[in-house]
């Protein structure tokens, strides 16, 4: 008799294979055991080399030994006339069908059922903040090209034991989040509308249709100690099936290279290409610091005064522990300019802190959309139009899915008087960040210097579909260009309760507005108030009763204080449709030199509502 012969009679063979099919099935239970029980990752190691190890005395065992009616023999003291190997081999045959059966069963689970019990986006994940998202009509309609190949990455769940672990789980959303969207032939929603459904329970198909998205990646983390494993998935909303998924048992130290692999498998499910730059860039190899740069991250996402402090402290620890850190520099310049805008004593201080984290992160890196964002910002601030506009394309041009750079040279825009070619471009970010209120608060700007009162309507509704908060300009707005003085007077007047905890502004504005007679006594009561007013600006007050000349000399004491972002966004308001003709107020012109709008038209072209020539302006309608 052959070995191989042999081998088959004593069914060492199908020994083997349903020890190999048994392991497989003890190492699928212990993975899902150590998650229920969260038991570190090391358990699981422990069991692979059991199950190794075991092996060959598997093997050996079924060639030395037999099973008989009388219990385990050696096989040579087996009479192979009344030996029932036939039978053993038969019911392993049963045996290796049975698991065969359970593997099948386990992978249909898996990849149906088991990864949506950990949904981001589900009911059982617990929330955070800001807004609601049941909009009342769908976001901008894409085209095809943008349908089919558009993605929301959710923000993972959190499935560490320590909830203070959500920064990270944030975090590496965050990142495959940034990776994606400097592809420039995929859509991908920004940060602000992916998070804005965390914890609210939302389905998927529910958050894709008002996202206006085909794809959505989810995911969990689980973290403990200097092990971590990640579950993510890729689903195709139209057939809600699932084009990829895969699960990561890796030390951190991997995490870049998870990060990798996961961008790299989206891109491949959807054709399209992701730059090895963009990808495979290891920011640090320090881990530590990296995960400091998370926390630092997550905290300047959450925009508060004492998380802006606590962030802008730990991010100046992250560069310098890696001073060659070009996000890290990126991020504190933003936290540092967010927080300049929010105090008086120390806004310089922040101002030059954020101009400079800006330049050098742009030093390290000259790819660091952000940083210019941030710098763009600045500029703008700074009255200083050439070089905001600059930075801004720049940034569009690295991140165009970036949506903060989209917004930020919008208002940019509107401050200049492009209405037209603004609003190009805060619907453009709305296409990335559908459900962001504020983006809603600037589109209804545009609109409304357009004198398009349906479209301010329409975003109104979205407006406060989204916010957190009663202040929606939009109510008020619309109300103006309709004529209704009394409903625009009592919803300002409610936006201002809640910004200002106060009414007094809209009160006295309005009443100047209803009779002449009182706008002197109307100026003196705004003036009075003036620390109360959002921005500390009265300009839109003052413009809205006709005291232009107090309007004016307000706005020219503000860039005197170095506050030109203030004084930009109260400018916005002159060229609204409903008070155009006070653009011919004899200190416009002034303004508009002193501020460089001026110059910035005589070389780029005339605002919509204004027209240059030489020394003369001259505005108002054509």
């Amino acid at each position: 008799m052959s070995f191989i012969n042999e081998l088959k009679r004593r069914n060492v063979f199908k020994v083997g294979i349903a020890y190999v099919v048994a392991a497989w099935l003890m190492l699928q239970l212990t993975e899902v055991l150590t998650e229920l029980l969260e038991i570190g990752p090391e358990v699981g190691k422990i069991v692979i080399v059991l199950l190794i190890v075991g092996f060959l005395p598997a093997i050996f065992f079924a060639w030395a030994f037999e099973l008989t009616p009388e219990g385990i023999k050696r096989e040579s003291e087996v009479d192979r006339s009344q030996s029932i190997a036939p039978n053993t081999g038969r019911k392993l045959n049963t045996a290796i069908i049975a698991m065969l059966v359970l593997v099948a069963g386990y992978f249909i689970w898996e990849s149906r059922f088991k990864e949506r019990a950990a949904e981001p986006a589900g009911g059982e994940l617990l929330v955070n903040d800001s807004q609601p998202v049941t909009a009342t009509e769908p976001a901008p309609v894409a085209t095809q090209a943008d349908q089919q190949k558009s993605i929301v990455v959710l923000p993972f769940l959190n499935m560490s034991k320590d909830p203070d672990q959500e920064f990270f789980s944030d975090g590496l959303s965050e990142e495959i989040l940034n990776a994606l969207v400097k592809v420039p032939d995929l859509r991908v929603i920004s940060r602000t509308s992916a998070f804005a459904f965390k914890g609210k329970g939302v389905s998927i198909p529910d958050i894709a249709a008002q996202l206006d998205v085909s794809h959505v990646l989810e995911g969990s983390v689980r973290k403990a100690g200097n092990d971590v494993r990640i579950t993510a998935q890729l689903i195709e909303v139209d057939t809600d099936s699932h084009l990829w998924s895969e699960a990561y048992n890796r030390s951190l130290e991997n995490i870049f290279e998870i990060q990798e692999e996961i961008s790299k498998a989206i891109a491949n499910e959807l054709q399209v290409t992701l730059g090895a730059a963009d990808s495979s860039a290891r920011p640090t190899d320090n881990i530590d610091v990296y995960q400091s740069f998370l926390r630092g991250r997550h905290l300047y996402q959450d925009r508060g005064p004492e998380s802006l402090d606590r962030a802008i402290e730990i991010l100046k620890g992250v560069v310098s522990e890696e001073p060659d850190y070009a996000e890290a520099w990126a991020t504190l310049a933003g936290a540092s300019i967010v927080r300049s805008f929010q105090v008086d004593e120390g806004a310089s201080e922040l101002i030059r802190q954020g101009r400079s984290a800006a330049n050098k992160a742009i030093e390290i890196n000259p790819n660091t959309g952000f940083a210019y964002a941030a710098r763009g910002l600045l500029n703008i601030r700074e009255l200083n139009w050439e070089a905001a506009m600059a930075d801004l394309d720049s940034a569009i041009e690295l991140n165009p899915n970036e949506s903060n750079s989209l917004l930020w040279k919008g208002i940019g825009l509107l401050m200049l008087g492009y209405n037209a070619e603004a609003l190009d471009y805060l619907l453009q970010a709305e296409k990335v960040d559908p459900v962001f209120a504020l983006l809603q608060s600037w589109i209804i700007v545009a609109y409304t210097n357009l004198d398009e009162a349906e479209a301010v309507g329409r975003h109104a509704d979205k407006e406060e579909a989204f916010a957190s908060n009663t202040n929606n300009s939009g109510r008020y707005v619309l109300h103006l260009l309709r004529g209704d003085l009394e409903a625009a007077e009592q919803t300002w007047a409610l936006a201002d309760i809640e910004t200002l905890e106060s009414d007094v502004l809209a009160r006295t504005a309005f009443g100047a507005l209803r009779d002449p007679a009182r706008k002197e006594a109307a100026i003196s009561t705004l003036l009075e108030n003036e620390q109360m007013s959002a921005s500390r600006t009265l300009f839109p007050y003052l413009w809205l009763i006709g005291a232009t000349d107090a309007a004016l000399d307000h706005t020219h004491r503000i860039i005197d204080s170095g506050r030109g972002l203030r004084a930009g966004i109260g400018l916005v308001t002159i060229w609204a449709a409903y008070h155009r003709d006070q653009l011919d107020a004899p200190g416009l012109p002034e303004l508009f030199e002193r501020i460089g709008a001026a110059d910035y038209w005589r070389k780029h072209g005339d605002p919509d509502l204004c027209r240059v020539s030489g020394d003369n302006i001259e505005c108002g309608e054509k």
